[in-house]
């Protein structure tokens, strides 16, 4: 068996720095989006942890499935259908919420980090994992082989 056919060379020469640049300017605007929602909803409208949460997430979702379908994931998602990719950012991103309201919760109950602290933190940790899920599942194109997801 020759495993030279199968290796590609570094990880890291494999990387599209592109892809990078656009998934890091997708973050900031969708980073900026979320937060000036959570400010207006928690600080302005008094709407509480949990609805400002919902709110700046369901705005941030917009923007974000709009930036990363057409701009940044675009050669993954031209293989797929639209609503497929459509589904799989809603499942994707609906356990994303979930995940988020705890963790500020905790920050904010547990910890006593304010919400607006919380969310920088919770952004950080979001912007790695959102990436993987992104790039590796929602908007990944048809898989050759046997089992399709």
């Amino acid at each position: 068996m020759n495993l030279r056919l199968y290796y590609q060379g570094p990880f890291y020469t494999r990387i599209d720095r592109g892809l990078i640049v656009a998934y890091m300017v997708t973050g900031a605007v969708v980073t900026a989006s979320d937060f000036g929602a959570f400010t207006l909803c928690f600080s302005v409208l008094n709407l509480g942890l949990l609805w400002s949460t919902v709110i700046a997430y369901m705005v941030g979702l917009v923007v974000s499935y709009v930036l990363n379908r057409y701009w940044v994931y675009r050669k993954g998602a031209e293989n797929q259908s639209q609503a497929k990719g459509m589904w799989r950012y809603i499942i994707f991103l609906a356990f994303n919420l979930a995940l988020t309201y705890v963790m500020l919760w905790v920050m904010e109950n547990v910890f006593a980090i304010t919400p607006y602290i919380g969310k920088f933190i919770v952004n950080f940790f979001m912007f790695f994992w959102i990436y993987i899920g992104n790039a590796f599942w929602v908007f990944a194109g048809e898989k050759e082989g046997p089992i399709k997801l």
